[in-house]
């Protein structure tokens, strides 16, 4: 994970206040950023090809095309992430938690990406382990064992909440699981399922694929500690469940990577004119597709995790970026003038996330709050 090009320091105040100034603004606007930025999406995006079978009848008939799971498909990157992925090929399960608006996103889904692609709805709740538990037993029992092609070839952990779409209420900070709520829905709950659906994934020699984000920097291993406690003063755990992702990605490939086995990646959009924000101010929601990535652009990048071939078992786990420049400079991690796309842009992360000891402490804490819950 911390083999990849460690990234100069760089200010980020001062970044910031270059990099909101109107000339980039007026940059972004041009024709010029236009002709980059469609230069730089132009990869192309070739469809799975699906392997005829003869049956023991002498009948040929297609076989089933690789499967992928793509948690919080309904909205913002998951959904695009999730039509991406149909247009090539796969059959892709939205995982979600509302059903009202997850059937929404399938009709819209076949409509902006094609009525032929195969996408359909399986309902999850991340603030429930039962839930979780249910869902991957539903997609055991659906999912045949994969042939030369087929099977579960990726989980796209996706879903999550941040500190503005909780509430900080001392009764409402908790799952009925005993864990933070934001915790257990960004990664817990993620840890859980990839568990249960490692058998599916390890037949397939599939990859995971966690959407992180730069905040994992300022996250402490030593707020593992309160995560299955009441706080108040309130304290968020946004930070603390992006570093956990990838903290425990690169335990899982130590226990379950390598030949035969799964890969588990990393990509940290950057800043994405997603709803996320739809809890923050009015000017805020306004100001930041101004300079952020589209969602469709961000989930450019997260599927070219999903099927990079330097992302192929038996990789070692890689944290890869939203935004050009961030190999080189930290504060591109944030933001840049141009969005990655289809562009692999990788680059080290903290210091803790590249820390043995605190993916060892991670994954104890997780198994404990499983078991406790």
């Amino acid at each position: 994970l911390c083999s990849t090009a460690r990234m100069a320091r760089g200010s980020f105040v001062g970044f910031w206040i270059a990099a909101l100034g109107l000339p980039v603004l007026a940059w972004r606007r041009s024709p010029h950023c236009a002709i980059v930025c469609a230069a730089a999406s132009e990869v192309p995006r070739p469809r799975l090809h699906l392997r005829m079978a003869a049956s023991a009848t002498g009948t040929v008939a297609a076989e089933r095309p690789p499967l992928a799971v793509v948690t919080g498909a309904n909205t913002g990157i998951g959904f695009h992430v999730a039509g991406q992925l149909a247009e090539r090929g796969y059959e892709v399960v939205l995982a979600c938690r509302n059903k009202e608006r997850g059937e929404a996103a399938v009709l819209a889904l076949k409509e902006q990406y094609g009525a032929a692609v195969s996408v359909r709805l399986e309902l999850i709740d991340l603030a429930s382990f039962a839930s979780v538990r249910a869902f991957a037993a539903r997609l055991a029992a659906a999912t045949p064992p994969p042939s030369s092609v087929g099977g579960l070839a990726l989980l796209v952990c996706n879903a999550g909440l941040n500190s503005a779409s909780v509430s900080q209420a001392p009764e409402a900070q908790l799952t009925e699981d005993g864990v933070d709520v934001l915790y257990q829905s960004n990664y817990l709950s993620h840890f859980l399922l990839t568990l249960l659906l490692l058998p599916l994934l390890r037949a397939a020699h599939g990859r995971v694929v966690s959407v992180t984000s730069v905040i994992h920097r300022s996250a402490s291993p030593s707020q593992l500690e309160l995560i299955r406690r009441v706080r108040e003063p309130y304290v968020g755990f946004y930070g603390l469940s992006k570093l956990a992702q990838i903290c425990a990605g690169s335990e899982l490939h130590r226990r379950f990577g390598g030949e035969g086995g799964v890969a588990f990646h990393s990509v940290n959009p950057g800043g994405v004119a997603s709803d996320i924000w739809r809890e923050y101010p009015a000017w805020q929601r306004w100001l930041f597709p101004l300079f952020f990535a589209s969602t469709e652009a961000a989930a450019k990048s997260v599927v070219q995790a999903c099927v990079c071939e330097e992302g192929r078992p038996p990789a070692a786990p890689v944290y890869w970026n939203g935004y050009f420049g961030a190999s080189r400079l930290r504060a591109f991690e944030y933001w840049s003038p141009i969005a990655a796309r289809s562009t692999s842009v990788p680059s080290a992360p903290s210091d803790a996330a590249c820390d043995d000891a605190v993916a060892t402490q991670v994954w104890n804490s997780s198994v404990e709050a499983l078991r406790a819950g």
